[in-house]
């Protein structure tokens, strides 16, 4: 993946006024943030987005397609508190189409189906070193994995040239 397949711009606009409507506002900065951040290096492809809680996740999220990346979240399980399913179908419909669900979790051996090509994490450390490990066996090994800080607020900040070639 050379170019990223939509336009970063608008889908930041998109996603920017979606948040403000839902009146998530430490999110609706960060992505006007992002719009001045846009980078022009080729994006690594697909990135894993796992998250203990909605708006990290949304953080991460919009880390991955300003960074030009499709995204990939795991489908909600039963005990997961961010229920990844129902958020997404509440998504503007550019953002929701560059995010791919798979069945893997976090607690499988197996890896994901895309595999990824970056990880995004936000969690505790005995999970971060966990898939760590599980990351080390996938196929297209080594993976960036990126932990990501659990509070977004004003100095929230995911490296986006590490979501890059």
């Amino acid at each position: 993946m050379s170019q990223p397949q939509f336009d970063i711009d608008e889908l930041l606009e998109s996603f920017h006024v979606w948040l403000e409507a839902q009146s998530m506002d430490s999110l609706a900065a960060y992505a006007q943030r992002l719009a001045d951040q846009v980078p022009d290096s080729a994006p690594l492809g697909m990135v894993l987005c796992l998250a203990d809680n909605q708006d990290s996740l949304l953080a991460q999220t919009l880390a991955a397609l300003t960074a030009g990346n499709g995204v990939l979240w795991p489908r909600a399980q039963p005990d997961d508190p961010v229920q990844t399913q129902a958020l997404r179908v509440g998504l503007p419909l550019p953002i929701k189409s560059q995010i791919t669900l798979t069945d893997w979790n976090p607690s499988a051996d197996a890896a994901p189906d895309p595999l990824p090509q970056g990880v995004l994490y936000t969690g505790g450390t005995d999970a971060l070193a966990q898939l760590q490990q599980q990351a080390s066996r996938w196929p297209n090994h080594p993976v960036t994995i990126i932990s990501c800080p659990e509070d977004v607020g004003d100095d929230f900040e995911i490296p986006l040239a590490q979501l890059q070639n």
